[in-house]
C-alpha cells in the first residue's frame, strides 16, 4: 500500500513536468518552438471559451424551453376541454389560466400561437421596450427574453388599441419569433395563414394580410419608416392608404381584406435581409359572422414588394 503510494506521488510531478515541457514556452526551447506553443495555448482557450459558451447557450435553450412549456400545458388542458364546453365556459377556463399566468408574472397579457411553428407563448407587457428584450417570462434574465406589447399600446378591458404591436426575438434555434420567417414562403403561409391571439378571456384568429421587411433606422430607406405604430386616422381614406402601403410591402399578395375599424396585431422581429433589418408580420381580426377558413388558393408571391433602400443597396440593385 504505502509502496504504490510512493509511486503515485512519483508519477504526478513527473505528469506535470511533461506538460510543462510539451506545451508551455520555456528557456529550453528555439523560437519556432515558442511560436508553436503560444499558437497552441491561444488556440486551446479559444476552444474552451467556446466550448463555455455553447454549452451555456444549449442550457439555457432548454431552460427557456421548460419555462415555456409548462405554460403551454395549461393552455393545452383548455384545448382539449374546448370540445365539449360552451363558449361561457370557455372563458371561465381561460380565466382560470390568466389567473396562474398573472400570480407568476403580473405583466402577462395574452397569448399568441401560430400552427406549424414553435410561436406559443404568453405575451407581456411593461412600461419600456427593453426589460424584456432580456428578462424572460419569469423575470430573470435570458439572452431570449419573452415576447411582449409594444410599452406604448393601451391595453385595458376599458380600452385597448386598434393596433397592438409584439415583439420578439429572432432566435437561431426557432424559439420566440424565430420561425416568423416560415411565413415569406409562399407554401408555408398557404398552409398556416392565421394567428390564434387570445386576449381578455377571449380567444380569437387573425387572418395575416401582410409579411414584409422594414428598416428601423430612417437612413436605411432614403430618411423614412413605414409607421408600423399608427393608431390614429383621420378617415377610411387616411386607413386605406396606410394599409396599401403594407399590401405593397407584401413579399406575399394574401388578398386578406382589411377594414376600417378591424383590430390588427403586428408582430415584429430581427432580420438577416441587411443590418438592423425587422421582419414584420400584420394580421386582422376575424368578423363576426365572417368565413373562418382563409381561401389562399388566390395567395401569389408578389413580383416586385417594396423594400426599403438599404435592401437594395446590399444587392446592387435599383430601387
Amino acid at each position: 500500500m504505502g509502496k504504490h503510494t510512493e509511486e503515485n506521488k512519483d508519477r504526478f510531478p513527473a505528469f506535470f513536468k511533461h506538460i510543462y515541457v510539451s506545451y508551455i514556452p520555456n528557456n529550453r526551447d528555439n523560437l519556432k518552438q515558442i511560436l508553436l506553443k503560444v499558437i497552441f495555448i491561444i488556440c486551446l482557450v479559444a476552444f474552451i471559451i467556446s466550448a463555455g459558451y455553447l454549452a451555456n447557450y444549449f442550457y439555457e435553450a432548454q431552460n427557456q424551453e421548460n419555462i415555456a412549456e409548462k405554460s403551454r400545458e395549461l393552455w393545452a388542458e383548455v384545448e382539449e376541454k374546448e370540445k365539449n364546453l360552451t363558449l361561457e365556459e370557455i372563458e371561465i377556463e381561460i380565466e382560470k389560466v390568466s389567473k396562474a399566468l398573472k400570480d407568476e408574472n403580473p405583466d402577462y397579457k395574452a397569448w399568441i400561437k401560430i400552427s406549424g411553428t414553435k410561436i406559443d407563448y404568453p405575451i407581456y407587457q411593461t412600461d419600456n421596450n427593453e426589460y424584456y428584450l432580456n428578462h424572460n417570462q419569469n423575470r430573470k434574465r435570458s439572452a431570449y427574453g419573452a415576447i411582449y406589447f409594444d410599452y406604448e399600446n393601451k391595453i385595458t378591458k376599458e380600452k385597448t388599441d386598434k393596433n397592438l404591436v409584439i415583439y420578439g426575438h429572432e432566435m437561431k434555434n426557432g424559439s420566440m419569433f424565430g420561425e416568423l420567417k416560415k411565413l415569406k414562403s409562399l407554401s408555408f403561409y398557404k398552409e398556416h395563414p392565421t394567428i390564434d391571439f387570445s386576449i381578455f378571456n377571449k380567444e380569437s384568429s387573425y387572418k395575416i394580410y401582410s409579411i414584409f421587411i422594414l428598416n428601423a433606422d430612417r437612413n436605411d430607406d432614403n430618411g423614412y419608416i413605414y409607421n408600423i405604430y399608427r393608431q390614429n386616422f383621420s378617415g377610411e381614406k387616411d386607413f386605406d392608404a396606410w394599409v396599401k402601403e403594407a399590401y405593397e410591402r407584401s413579399v406575399i399578395n394574401t388578398n386578406v381584406d382589411v377594414k376600417y375599424g378591424d383590430n390588427i396585431i403586428t408582430l415584429v422581429t430581427c432580420s438577416n435581409d441587411f443590418p438592423n433589418a425587422r421582419l414584420i408580420v400584420m394580421a386582422r381580426e376575424i368578423r363576426e359572422n365572417e368565413q373562418m377558413d382563409v381561401d389562399t388558393s388566390l395567395a401569389t408571391v408578389n413580383a416586385s414588394p417594396r423594400y426599403p433602400q438599404k435592401w437594395y443597396d446590399a444587392r446592387g440593385i435599383k430601387k
